[in-house]
């Protein structure tokens, strides 16, 4: 599994803003088999950075405005180390519809209820020691998390890494990033 951070000439990179023209174009640089089932995440996180998660690492240069990348292999963090984590997604929950055969349908959260869907999200992987969020916009709203967490089971959190957390994972939404917190200087 890779971890790329590539960065965009915001100039050359025009189209790339809609998420679903990013996601294909992003598809295609990492594995360019449409039928494949190859795991692939990626965010956003400014204008000139998008960073990738997946399989194998990126061709970057296949992804439209890209001008350099770093690609690392992901890392894995033990029990009991205390970690930043930073996740962008759109919190929401499937809420049963009336009659006996209709479908739940998928509802935005309320701002209340998205510390126990986080709790609940990141289970057994981590256990959540500070959580903060900012809207960024979009339908459903998309929001930018970030936090501390001590970790309770790598390969969980590993699956999570890989897998994504909420909806939108084709879209730019689910990357769970996951970093050693920097020792504070006393």
């Amino acid at each position: 599994m890779y971890l790329a951070r590539i960065h965009l000439d915001p100039e050359r990179s025009t189209g790339m803003e809609q998420w679903a023209a990013m996601g294909r174009a992003v598809r295609r640089a990492v594995d360019p088999d449409p039928a494949s089932d190859a795991r692939v995440l990626w965010a956003r996180t400014s204008p000139s950075t998008l960073v990738v998660s997946s399989d194998t690492a990126p061709a970057w240069g296949k992804v439209p405005g890209a001008v350099s990348a770093v690609i690392h292999p992901m890392p894995r963090h033990p029990e009991g180390e205390t970690v930043r984590w930073e996740l962008i997604t759109a919190p929401t929950a499937q809420r049963e519809g009336e009659g006996a055969r209709s479908r739940g349908k998928r509802v935005p959260l309320a701002e209340e209820e998205f510390e126990d869907w986080l709790r609940g999200k990141l289970a057994g992987a981590v256990d959540l020691t500070e959580a903060r969020w900012k809207r960024l916009g979009g339908r459903p709203a998309r929001y930018h998390f970030t936090g501390q967490a001590v970790v309770l089971d790598s390969e969980a959190l590993q699956e999570l890494c890989l897998n994504g957390v909420g909806a939108g994972t084709a879209t730019g939404a689910g990357l769970l990033l996951v970093s050693p917190l920097a020792p504070s200087a006393d």
